[in-house]
């Protein structure tokens, strides 16, 4: 053999099936091989399989750009990261770098890749690049702290969350990583606000009372350290993050397909999601956590598509396959959704139980706590939803509604005292809701207990409400407030212009209410009653199903 043919078979030899360029300039790539598809989805080893082809056609093609070339080579190894055959992905993320290194999305993959791996060095210096190609990009400047956090540099991690959220204020995955920096940096006090400015954006975000609770214990918050403890459960907190999400996508699989349907849900393009949740359920056995999370929002979608008995018929599905005696998100949830469409058809006793069903599986799902609460405040059982009422407050001390829904269930109960503290206590936190000063300002020129009344204050609470808002409860109120000082004439006269705009208006309960007051305020007798009960059984706001 000549020379040149021996360079030849020496040359033919070193280009395998992926490897091989005829390109001058193109940089030298790694080989792609397949790894054994037997264990996964047929319709997920076919993907992988096609992707595979596509790659070699490309290959072989001739010319093919370094670009198109990098597309068909990270496309693949999308495949492959999501499919879990971590090992046969890294040549090819590597190969599409080599190919187009300007693309972020390379070395963002890789940063994954490499962080589930266990590869905290690598994955750092990947997404150092993924930045340096995108510096404004919130979900990279998060991945990269929490990196730098885990090899315990918080002074590393610390600008790159502040810059995340001069962008994006109200991430709760950059408020938790920040506060998790001034945790390690003993700064317990902003640790804490940052904790608990998480939990306010997002109470599902569990995980965090750990971190919180260590804080206030260093803060000598001792009873708030314990009461977060107890609240504690391992949990991920999500963020948006386009590109991960896509990633997310590409299998042909039930999670792939749930992922569809929630973002076909959130669109509100529901006979899309039930589609897509449908092709979920029909690869995902119902046994499963993800089997049972796939019916949930298979009904959900069909409630809200107009379908009611078919949502309740897969969220039944889900209750049937729920586990015993454990936590789990979906039977909550299933059970959260059963419960609502029973109260709204009337029917309390299985709604009730649906609802405490709800909060068995998860503790803290405060949506459920809270609808339990109110379900059983209607129902008459005023002592049972106050214990519920102050659980929601444990999970979320900022949140409105439970405060609102005990300070009614406490002037039910005829204390008075009690129900005030909790309405100024919600008012604190957010002064900003009116419907909390209203009720304030109700309890304080009505309450029967002498200790609670204050007429003036409840005047001077009215009075600030009238500059920008202008309804019958307001002037209700004010009423109410002007008798409790004495001055029955305005009292009447603004009595008899609310009960005609009520009659016009066509409240008929409201106007029968009111004309009972009118005759106590023409008798110069003060109201003692801030709330017929059917007030105040009505929440001020509106939660989701």
């Amino acid at each position: 053999m000549t020379r040149v043919g021996a360079w030849l078979l020496v040359l033919l030899a070193s280009c395998s099936a992926v490897s091989c360029s005829t390109t001058p300039n193109r940089p030298a790539l790694q080989p792609v091989t397949l790894p054994d598809l037997t264990s996964v989805d047929a319709t997920v080893g076919a993907q992988i399989r096609e992707r595979f082809q596509t790659l070699e056609q490309k290959r072989k093609a001739s010319p093919t750009s370094d670009l198109d070339l990098a597309n068909a080579y990270g496309s693949l190894g999308m495949l492959l990261h999501a499919a879990e055959f971590f090992d046969a992905a890294l040549p090819c993320y590597l190969d599409a770098q080599a190919l187009a290194p300007s693309d972020v999305r390379w070395p963002y993959y890789l940063g994954h890749l490499y962080k589930i791996t266990g590869k905290v060095p690598e994955a750092t210096d990947a997404f150092a690049r993924a930045l340096a190609l995108k510096p404004d990009d919130v979900p990279t400047l998060v991945w990269l702290a929490r990196l730098y956090l885990d090899q315990g540099k918080p002074n590393e991690a610390e600008p790159l969350l502040t810059k995340a959220l001069s962008i994006q204020p109200r991430t709760v995955a950059a408020l938790a990583a920040l506060g998790n920096v001034q945790l390690a940096k003993r700064d317990y006090a902003n640790a804490a606000a940052r904790f608990e400015e998480a939990l306010s954006v997002d109470p599902e975000a569990v995980s965090l009372h750990s971190p919180l609770a260590s804080a206030y214990r260093a803060l000598g918050r001792t009873a708030d350290a314990e009461a977060h403890v107890k609240l504690w459960r391992n949990s991920d907190i999500l963020f948006p993050d386009p590109l991960k999400q896509e990633l997310d996508l590409l299998l042909e699989s039930g999670l792939s397909y749930e992922l569809r349907g929630v973002r076909a849900l959130e669109a509100h393009d529901f006979p899309a999601a039930a589609a897509f949740l449908r092709k979920g359920v029909a690869l995902t056995p119902g046994t499963t956590a993800l089997g049972r999370s796939l019916r949930h929002k298979l009904g959900t979608a069909l409630v809200l598509g107009g379908d009611t008995e078919g949502g309740i018929r897969e969220f039944n599905e889900v209750v049937q396959r729920a586990p015993k005696d454990q936590f789990d998100e979906s039977s909550a949830k299933a059970h959260y959704s059963l419960g609502l469409i029973m109260a709204a058809r009337g029917q309390m006793a299985p709604a009730i139980d649906h609802l405490t069903s709800a909060v068995t599986y998860n503790p803290t799902y405060l949506e459920a706590r809270l609808a339990l609460a109110d379900a059983l405040r209607t129902n008459g059982r005023d002592e049972a939803a106050l214990a519920h009422y102050r659980v929601a407050i444990d999970i979320n001390p900022r949140a409105v509604e439970p405060r609102w829904g005990a300070a009614m269930a406490l002037a039910r109960l005829r204390r008075y005292k009690d129900a005030r503290d909790a309405l100024e206590e919600a008012i604190r936190l957010q002064p900003e809701r009116q419907e909390l000063s209203l009720a304030l300002a109700r309890l304080l020129a009505a309450a029967p207990d002498d200790r609670v009344r204050d007429g003036r204050r409840a005047l001077m609470i009215v009075d600030q409400l009238f500059k920008t808002n202008k309804t019958t409860a307001l002037g209700e109120t004010m009423a109410m407030a002007l008798a409790e000082v004495g001055d029955f004439g305005q009292s009447v006269g603004i009595q008899r212009e609310i009960i005609q705009a009520a009659q016009k208006a066509g409240l008929a309960a409201d106007v029968r209410r009111m004309t009972a007051n009118l005759a106590l305020y023409e008798r110069r007798r003060p109201c003692r009653r801030p709330w017929e009960d059917n007030e105040a059984l009505a929440a001020p706001l509106t939660r989701g199903s």
